[in-house]
């Protein structure tokens, strides 16, 4: 089992093998961490390449190989590596989000504000309450209207939230999806980066968020619902 492996490496303190079996046992790992780092900066979060999505992993790695106990499970270690990464990534944010408000707590005032957005035009169609093209909208969320997304997370979300491939064929729809994508909450934007970046379900995303797997559920469908207005 790999835990073992794990254990006899710590034991004999080879942290580049214990690192080697941690890239075996959760390879989508690392391209979760890039896809987050990339997404952060398309968004201005994070400077442009100043961050290595390795350099992260490296210090998730290390932390791992620190408290490494052989009482884990495969799937509690797994779980945790994405937990240390988001810590990780939300670190170099220098997000600050008071003590008292835990995630669930954000998970479900954004779900809400994912409902509210939607309202039903004359022919019973799902719109957004604001017009996408209305510019006081978009000054109020601060994106810009010529975000595009790059061609692997755009077929990450069609694959994963089955949209039609052939929506995205003009310029103005890839526009489009990515305002859609870049206006999605910051933690309900985890929930997605969690799906399309680290093949995590709906499962294992509440284990790692602590959160309840109705609210992962829920707000996977608003999202989903968000990007069928394409």
């Amino acid at each position: 089992m790999t835990t073992k492996a794990l254990q006899k490496h710590k034991k004999e303190d080879d942290f580049t093998q214990f690192y080697k079996k941690l890239e075996e046992l959760v390879p989508g790992l690392k391209k979760f961490v890039a896809g987050s780092l990339q997404t952060a900066e398309d968004q201005a979060l994070l400077d442009k390449r100043f961050y290595d999505p390795d350099e992260i992993l490296d210090e998730v790695y290390l932390e791992t190989f620190r408290e490494f106990s052989g009482q884990m499970n495969e799937n509690e270690l797994r779980r945790g590596l994405f937990k240390k990464a988001l810590q990780r990534i939300a670190a170099k944010q220098e997000e600050e989000v008071p003590d008292e408000v835990n995630t669930h707590a954000l998970l479900k005032g954004e779900l809400k504000t994912l409902s509210e957005e939607f309202t039903t035009d004359a022919e019973g169609d799902r719109i957004l309450m604001d017009e996408l093209d209305d510019i006081s909208y978009i000054q109020k969320q601060g994106w810009s209207p010529e975000i595009v997304l790059n061609d692997s997370l755009e077929k990450q979300l069609v694959q994963n939230f089955e949209l039609d491939e052939a929506s995205l064929l003009s310029d103005e729809k890839r526009k489009l999806l990515g305002l859609l994508y870049n206006t999605i909450p910051k933690r309900s934007k985890l929930i997605v980066e969690l799906i399309v970046f680290g093949q995590q379900n709906t499962s294992e995303i509440s284990w790692i968020l602590e959160v309840p797997e109705e609210i992962v559920k829920r707000i996977v469908f608003k999202v989903g619902e968000r990007f069928r207005l394409l």
